[in-house]
């Protein structure tokens, strides 16, 4: 059988609370034996061990909980002699004990939902306890890792207490700081609610300057951040692309000879990518030949900027070798016989 199997937990607590009754009467010359304030001080110890190991008590720790209610009884008797002041004793601490649980199941209820909330938007386990929460209107939470080489994401998420007294998530400031070239801090504050919500990896990719799509239906919209301006609380200010500005995301997809347009799913992983505001590497295909490329989003002048395997940014010609202008286009849904085993071709056509 394992020690901690063996161990009793409880009597391990008592001889902790013995230790320091002995400590207590070497400093003090008064007996603690007829102390009220030590008397009750103890009373309370034994009910919070009671509380503690009640639900999950070994055999051995079963005995010694039983043991240490007699001691609790006659510690009450010495403390409240008379019958009635005893039991009205006992029917407040009833009364108490009920508040308290119940106010316990408020705070984890609490907690519950707002680490759902922290998950949600892809924060990591945050650990919350009911010690953080009492006595607060707000309260800020940080949280940073790492992100990649020489950069680090920190946000403060912000909670405030409702008017039931739950806190809810109000909003959180990300911060993306790098290092080495290019070093610097940019910070943005992200307003939480129910419909709109920017998660983690979105506020990464608009804080290193790409576009993201936010909103549904009609509000559905591209926002990028403006780095040369910001408002009075030192935000940078959104720009926002919405349909009728003229940028159609699919039909600029379509006029570049992608393998994964290939098939619907492998186009709506790439398309959902782009609108999270994602660097996402493709495959262009002319003829037999495959050239691998990254590409990202650029709502603002209505396009796609292409970059090489160095970051560096490309055109098309260049990334087909200046084999095939700028014009080109996949004719969606064309498809050419049979080609080499295991190599697609495409049909091309030159405007």
């Amino acid at each position: 059988m394992k020690k901690s199997a063996m161990e009793n937990r409880v009597e391990n607590e008592l001889d902790e609370w013995l230790t320091r009754e002995r400590r207590f009467q070497k400093l003090f010359s008064f007996s603690l034996d007829n102390n009220r304030a030590f008397l009750r001080e103890k009373l309370r110890y034994y009910r919070t061990l009671q509380a503690k190991y009640r639900a999950r008590a070994g055999p051995k720790e079963q005995l010694t909980l039983r043991m240490m209610r007699q001691e609790q009884r006659a510690i009450e008797k010495q403390l409240y002699p008379n019958l009635w002041v005893r039991l009205g004793y006992k029917v407040l601490l009833d009364i108490i004990g009920t508040s308290s649980g119940k106010e316990q199941k408020r705070y984890t209820a609490n907690i519950r939902d707002l680490q759902e909330s922290f998950r949600k938007l892809g924060f990591p386990d945050i650990p919350l306890d009911k010690q953080q929460l009492a006595d607060r209107q707000k309260m800020t939470v940080p949280v940073s890792y790492e992100v990649g080489e020489n950069k680090r994401m920190a946000f403060e998420l912000q909670l405030k207490q409702g008017d039931k007294g739950q806190f809810y998530l109000e909003g959180y400031t990300a911060a993306l700081h790098e290092t080495g070239a290019g070093s610097g801090v940019k910070k943005q504050y992200f307003q939480v609610d129910r419909e709109n919500n920017i998660n983690t990896r979105q506020a990464y990719n608009l804080l290193s300057g790409r576009p993201v799509v936010q909103g549904n239906g009609e509000n559905r919209h591209w926002m990028q951040l403006d780095f040369n301006d910001r408002d009075p609380h030192g935000n940078y200010r959104v720009k926002r692309f919405y349909p009728g500005y003229g940028f159609d995301l699919e039909k600029k997809l379509r006029e570049l000879p992608l393998k994964e347009l290939r098939t619907p799913e492998e186009r709506r992983k790439l398309i959902k990518a782009l609108h999270n505001g994602e660097q996402k590497e493709v495959t262009l295909i002319q003829g037999y030949k495959q050239q691998r490329i990254i590409l990202e989003a650029n709502p603002r002048f209505k396009s796609l900027n292409l970059y090489n395997g160095k970051g560096e940014k490309i055109s098309l010609a260049q990334a087909l070798n200046g084999k095939i202008s700028k014009r080109t286009r996949l004719k969606k849904g064309k498809r050419l016989g049979k080609g080499r085993p295991g190599k697609d071709r495409f049909l091309v056509k030159r405007r």
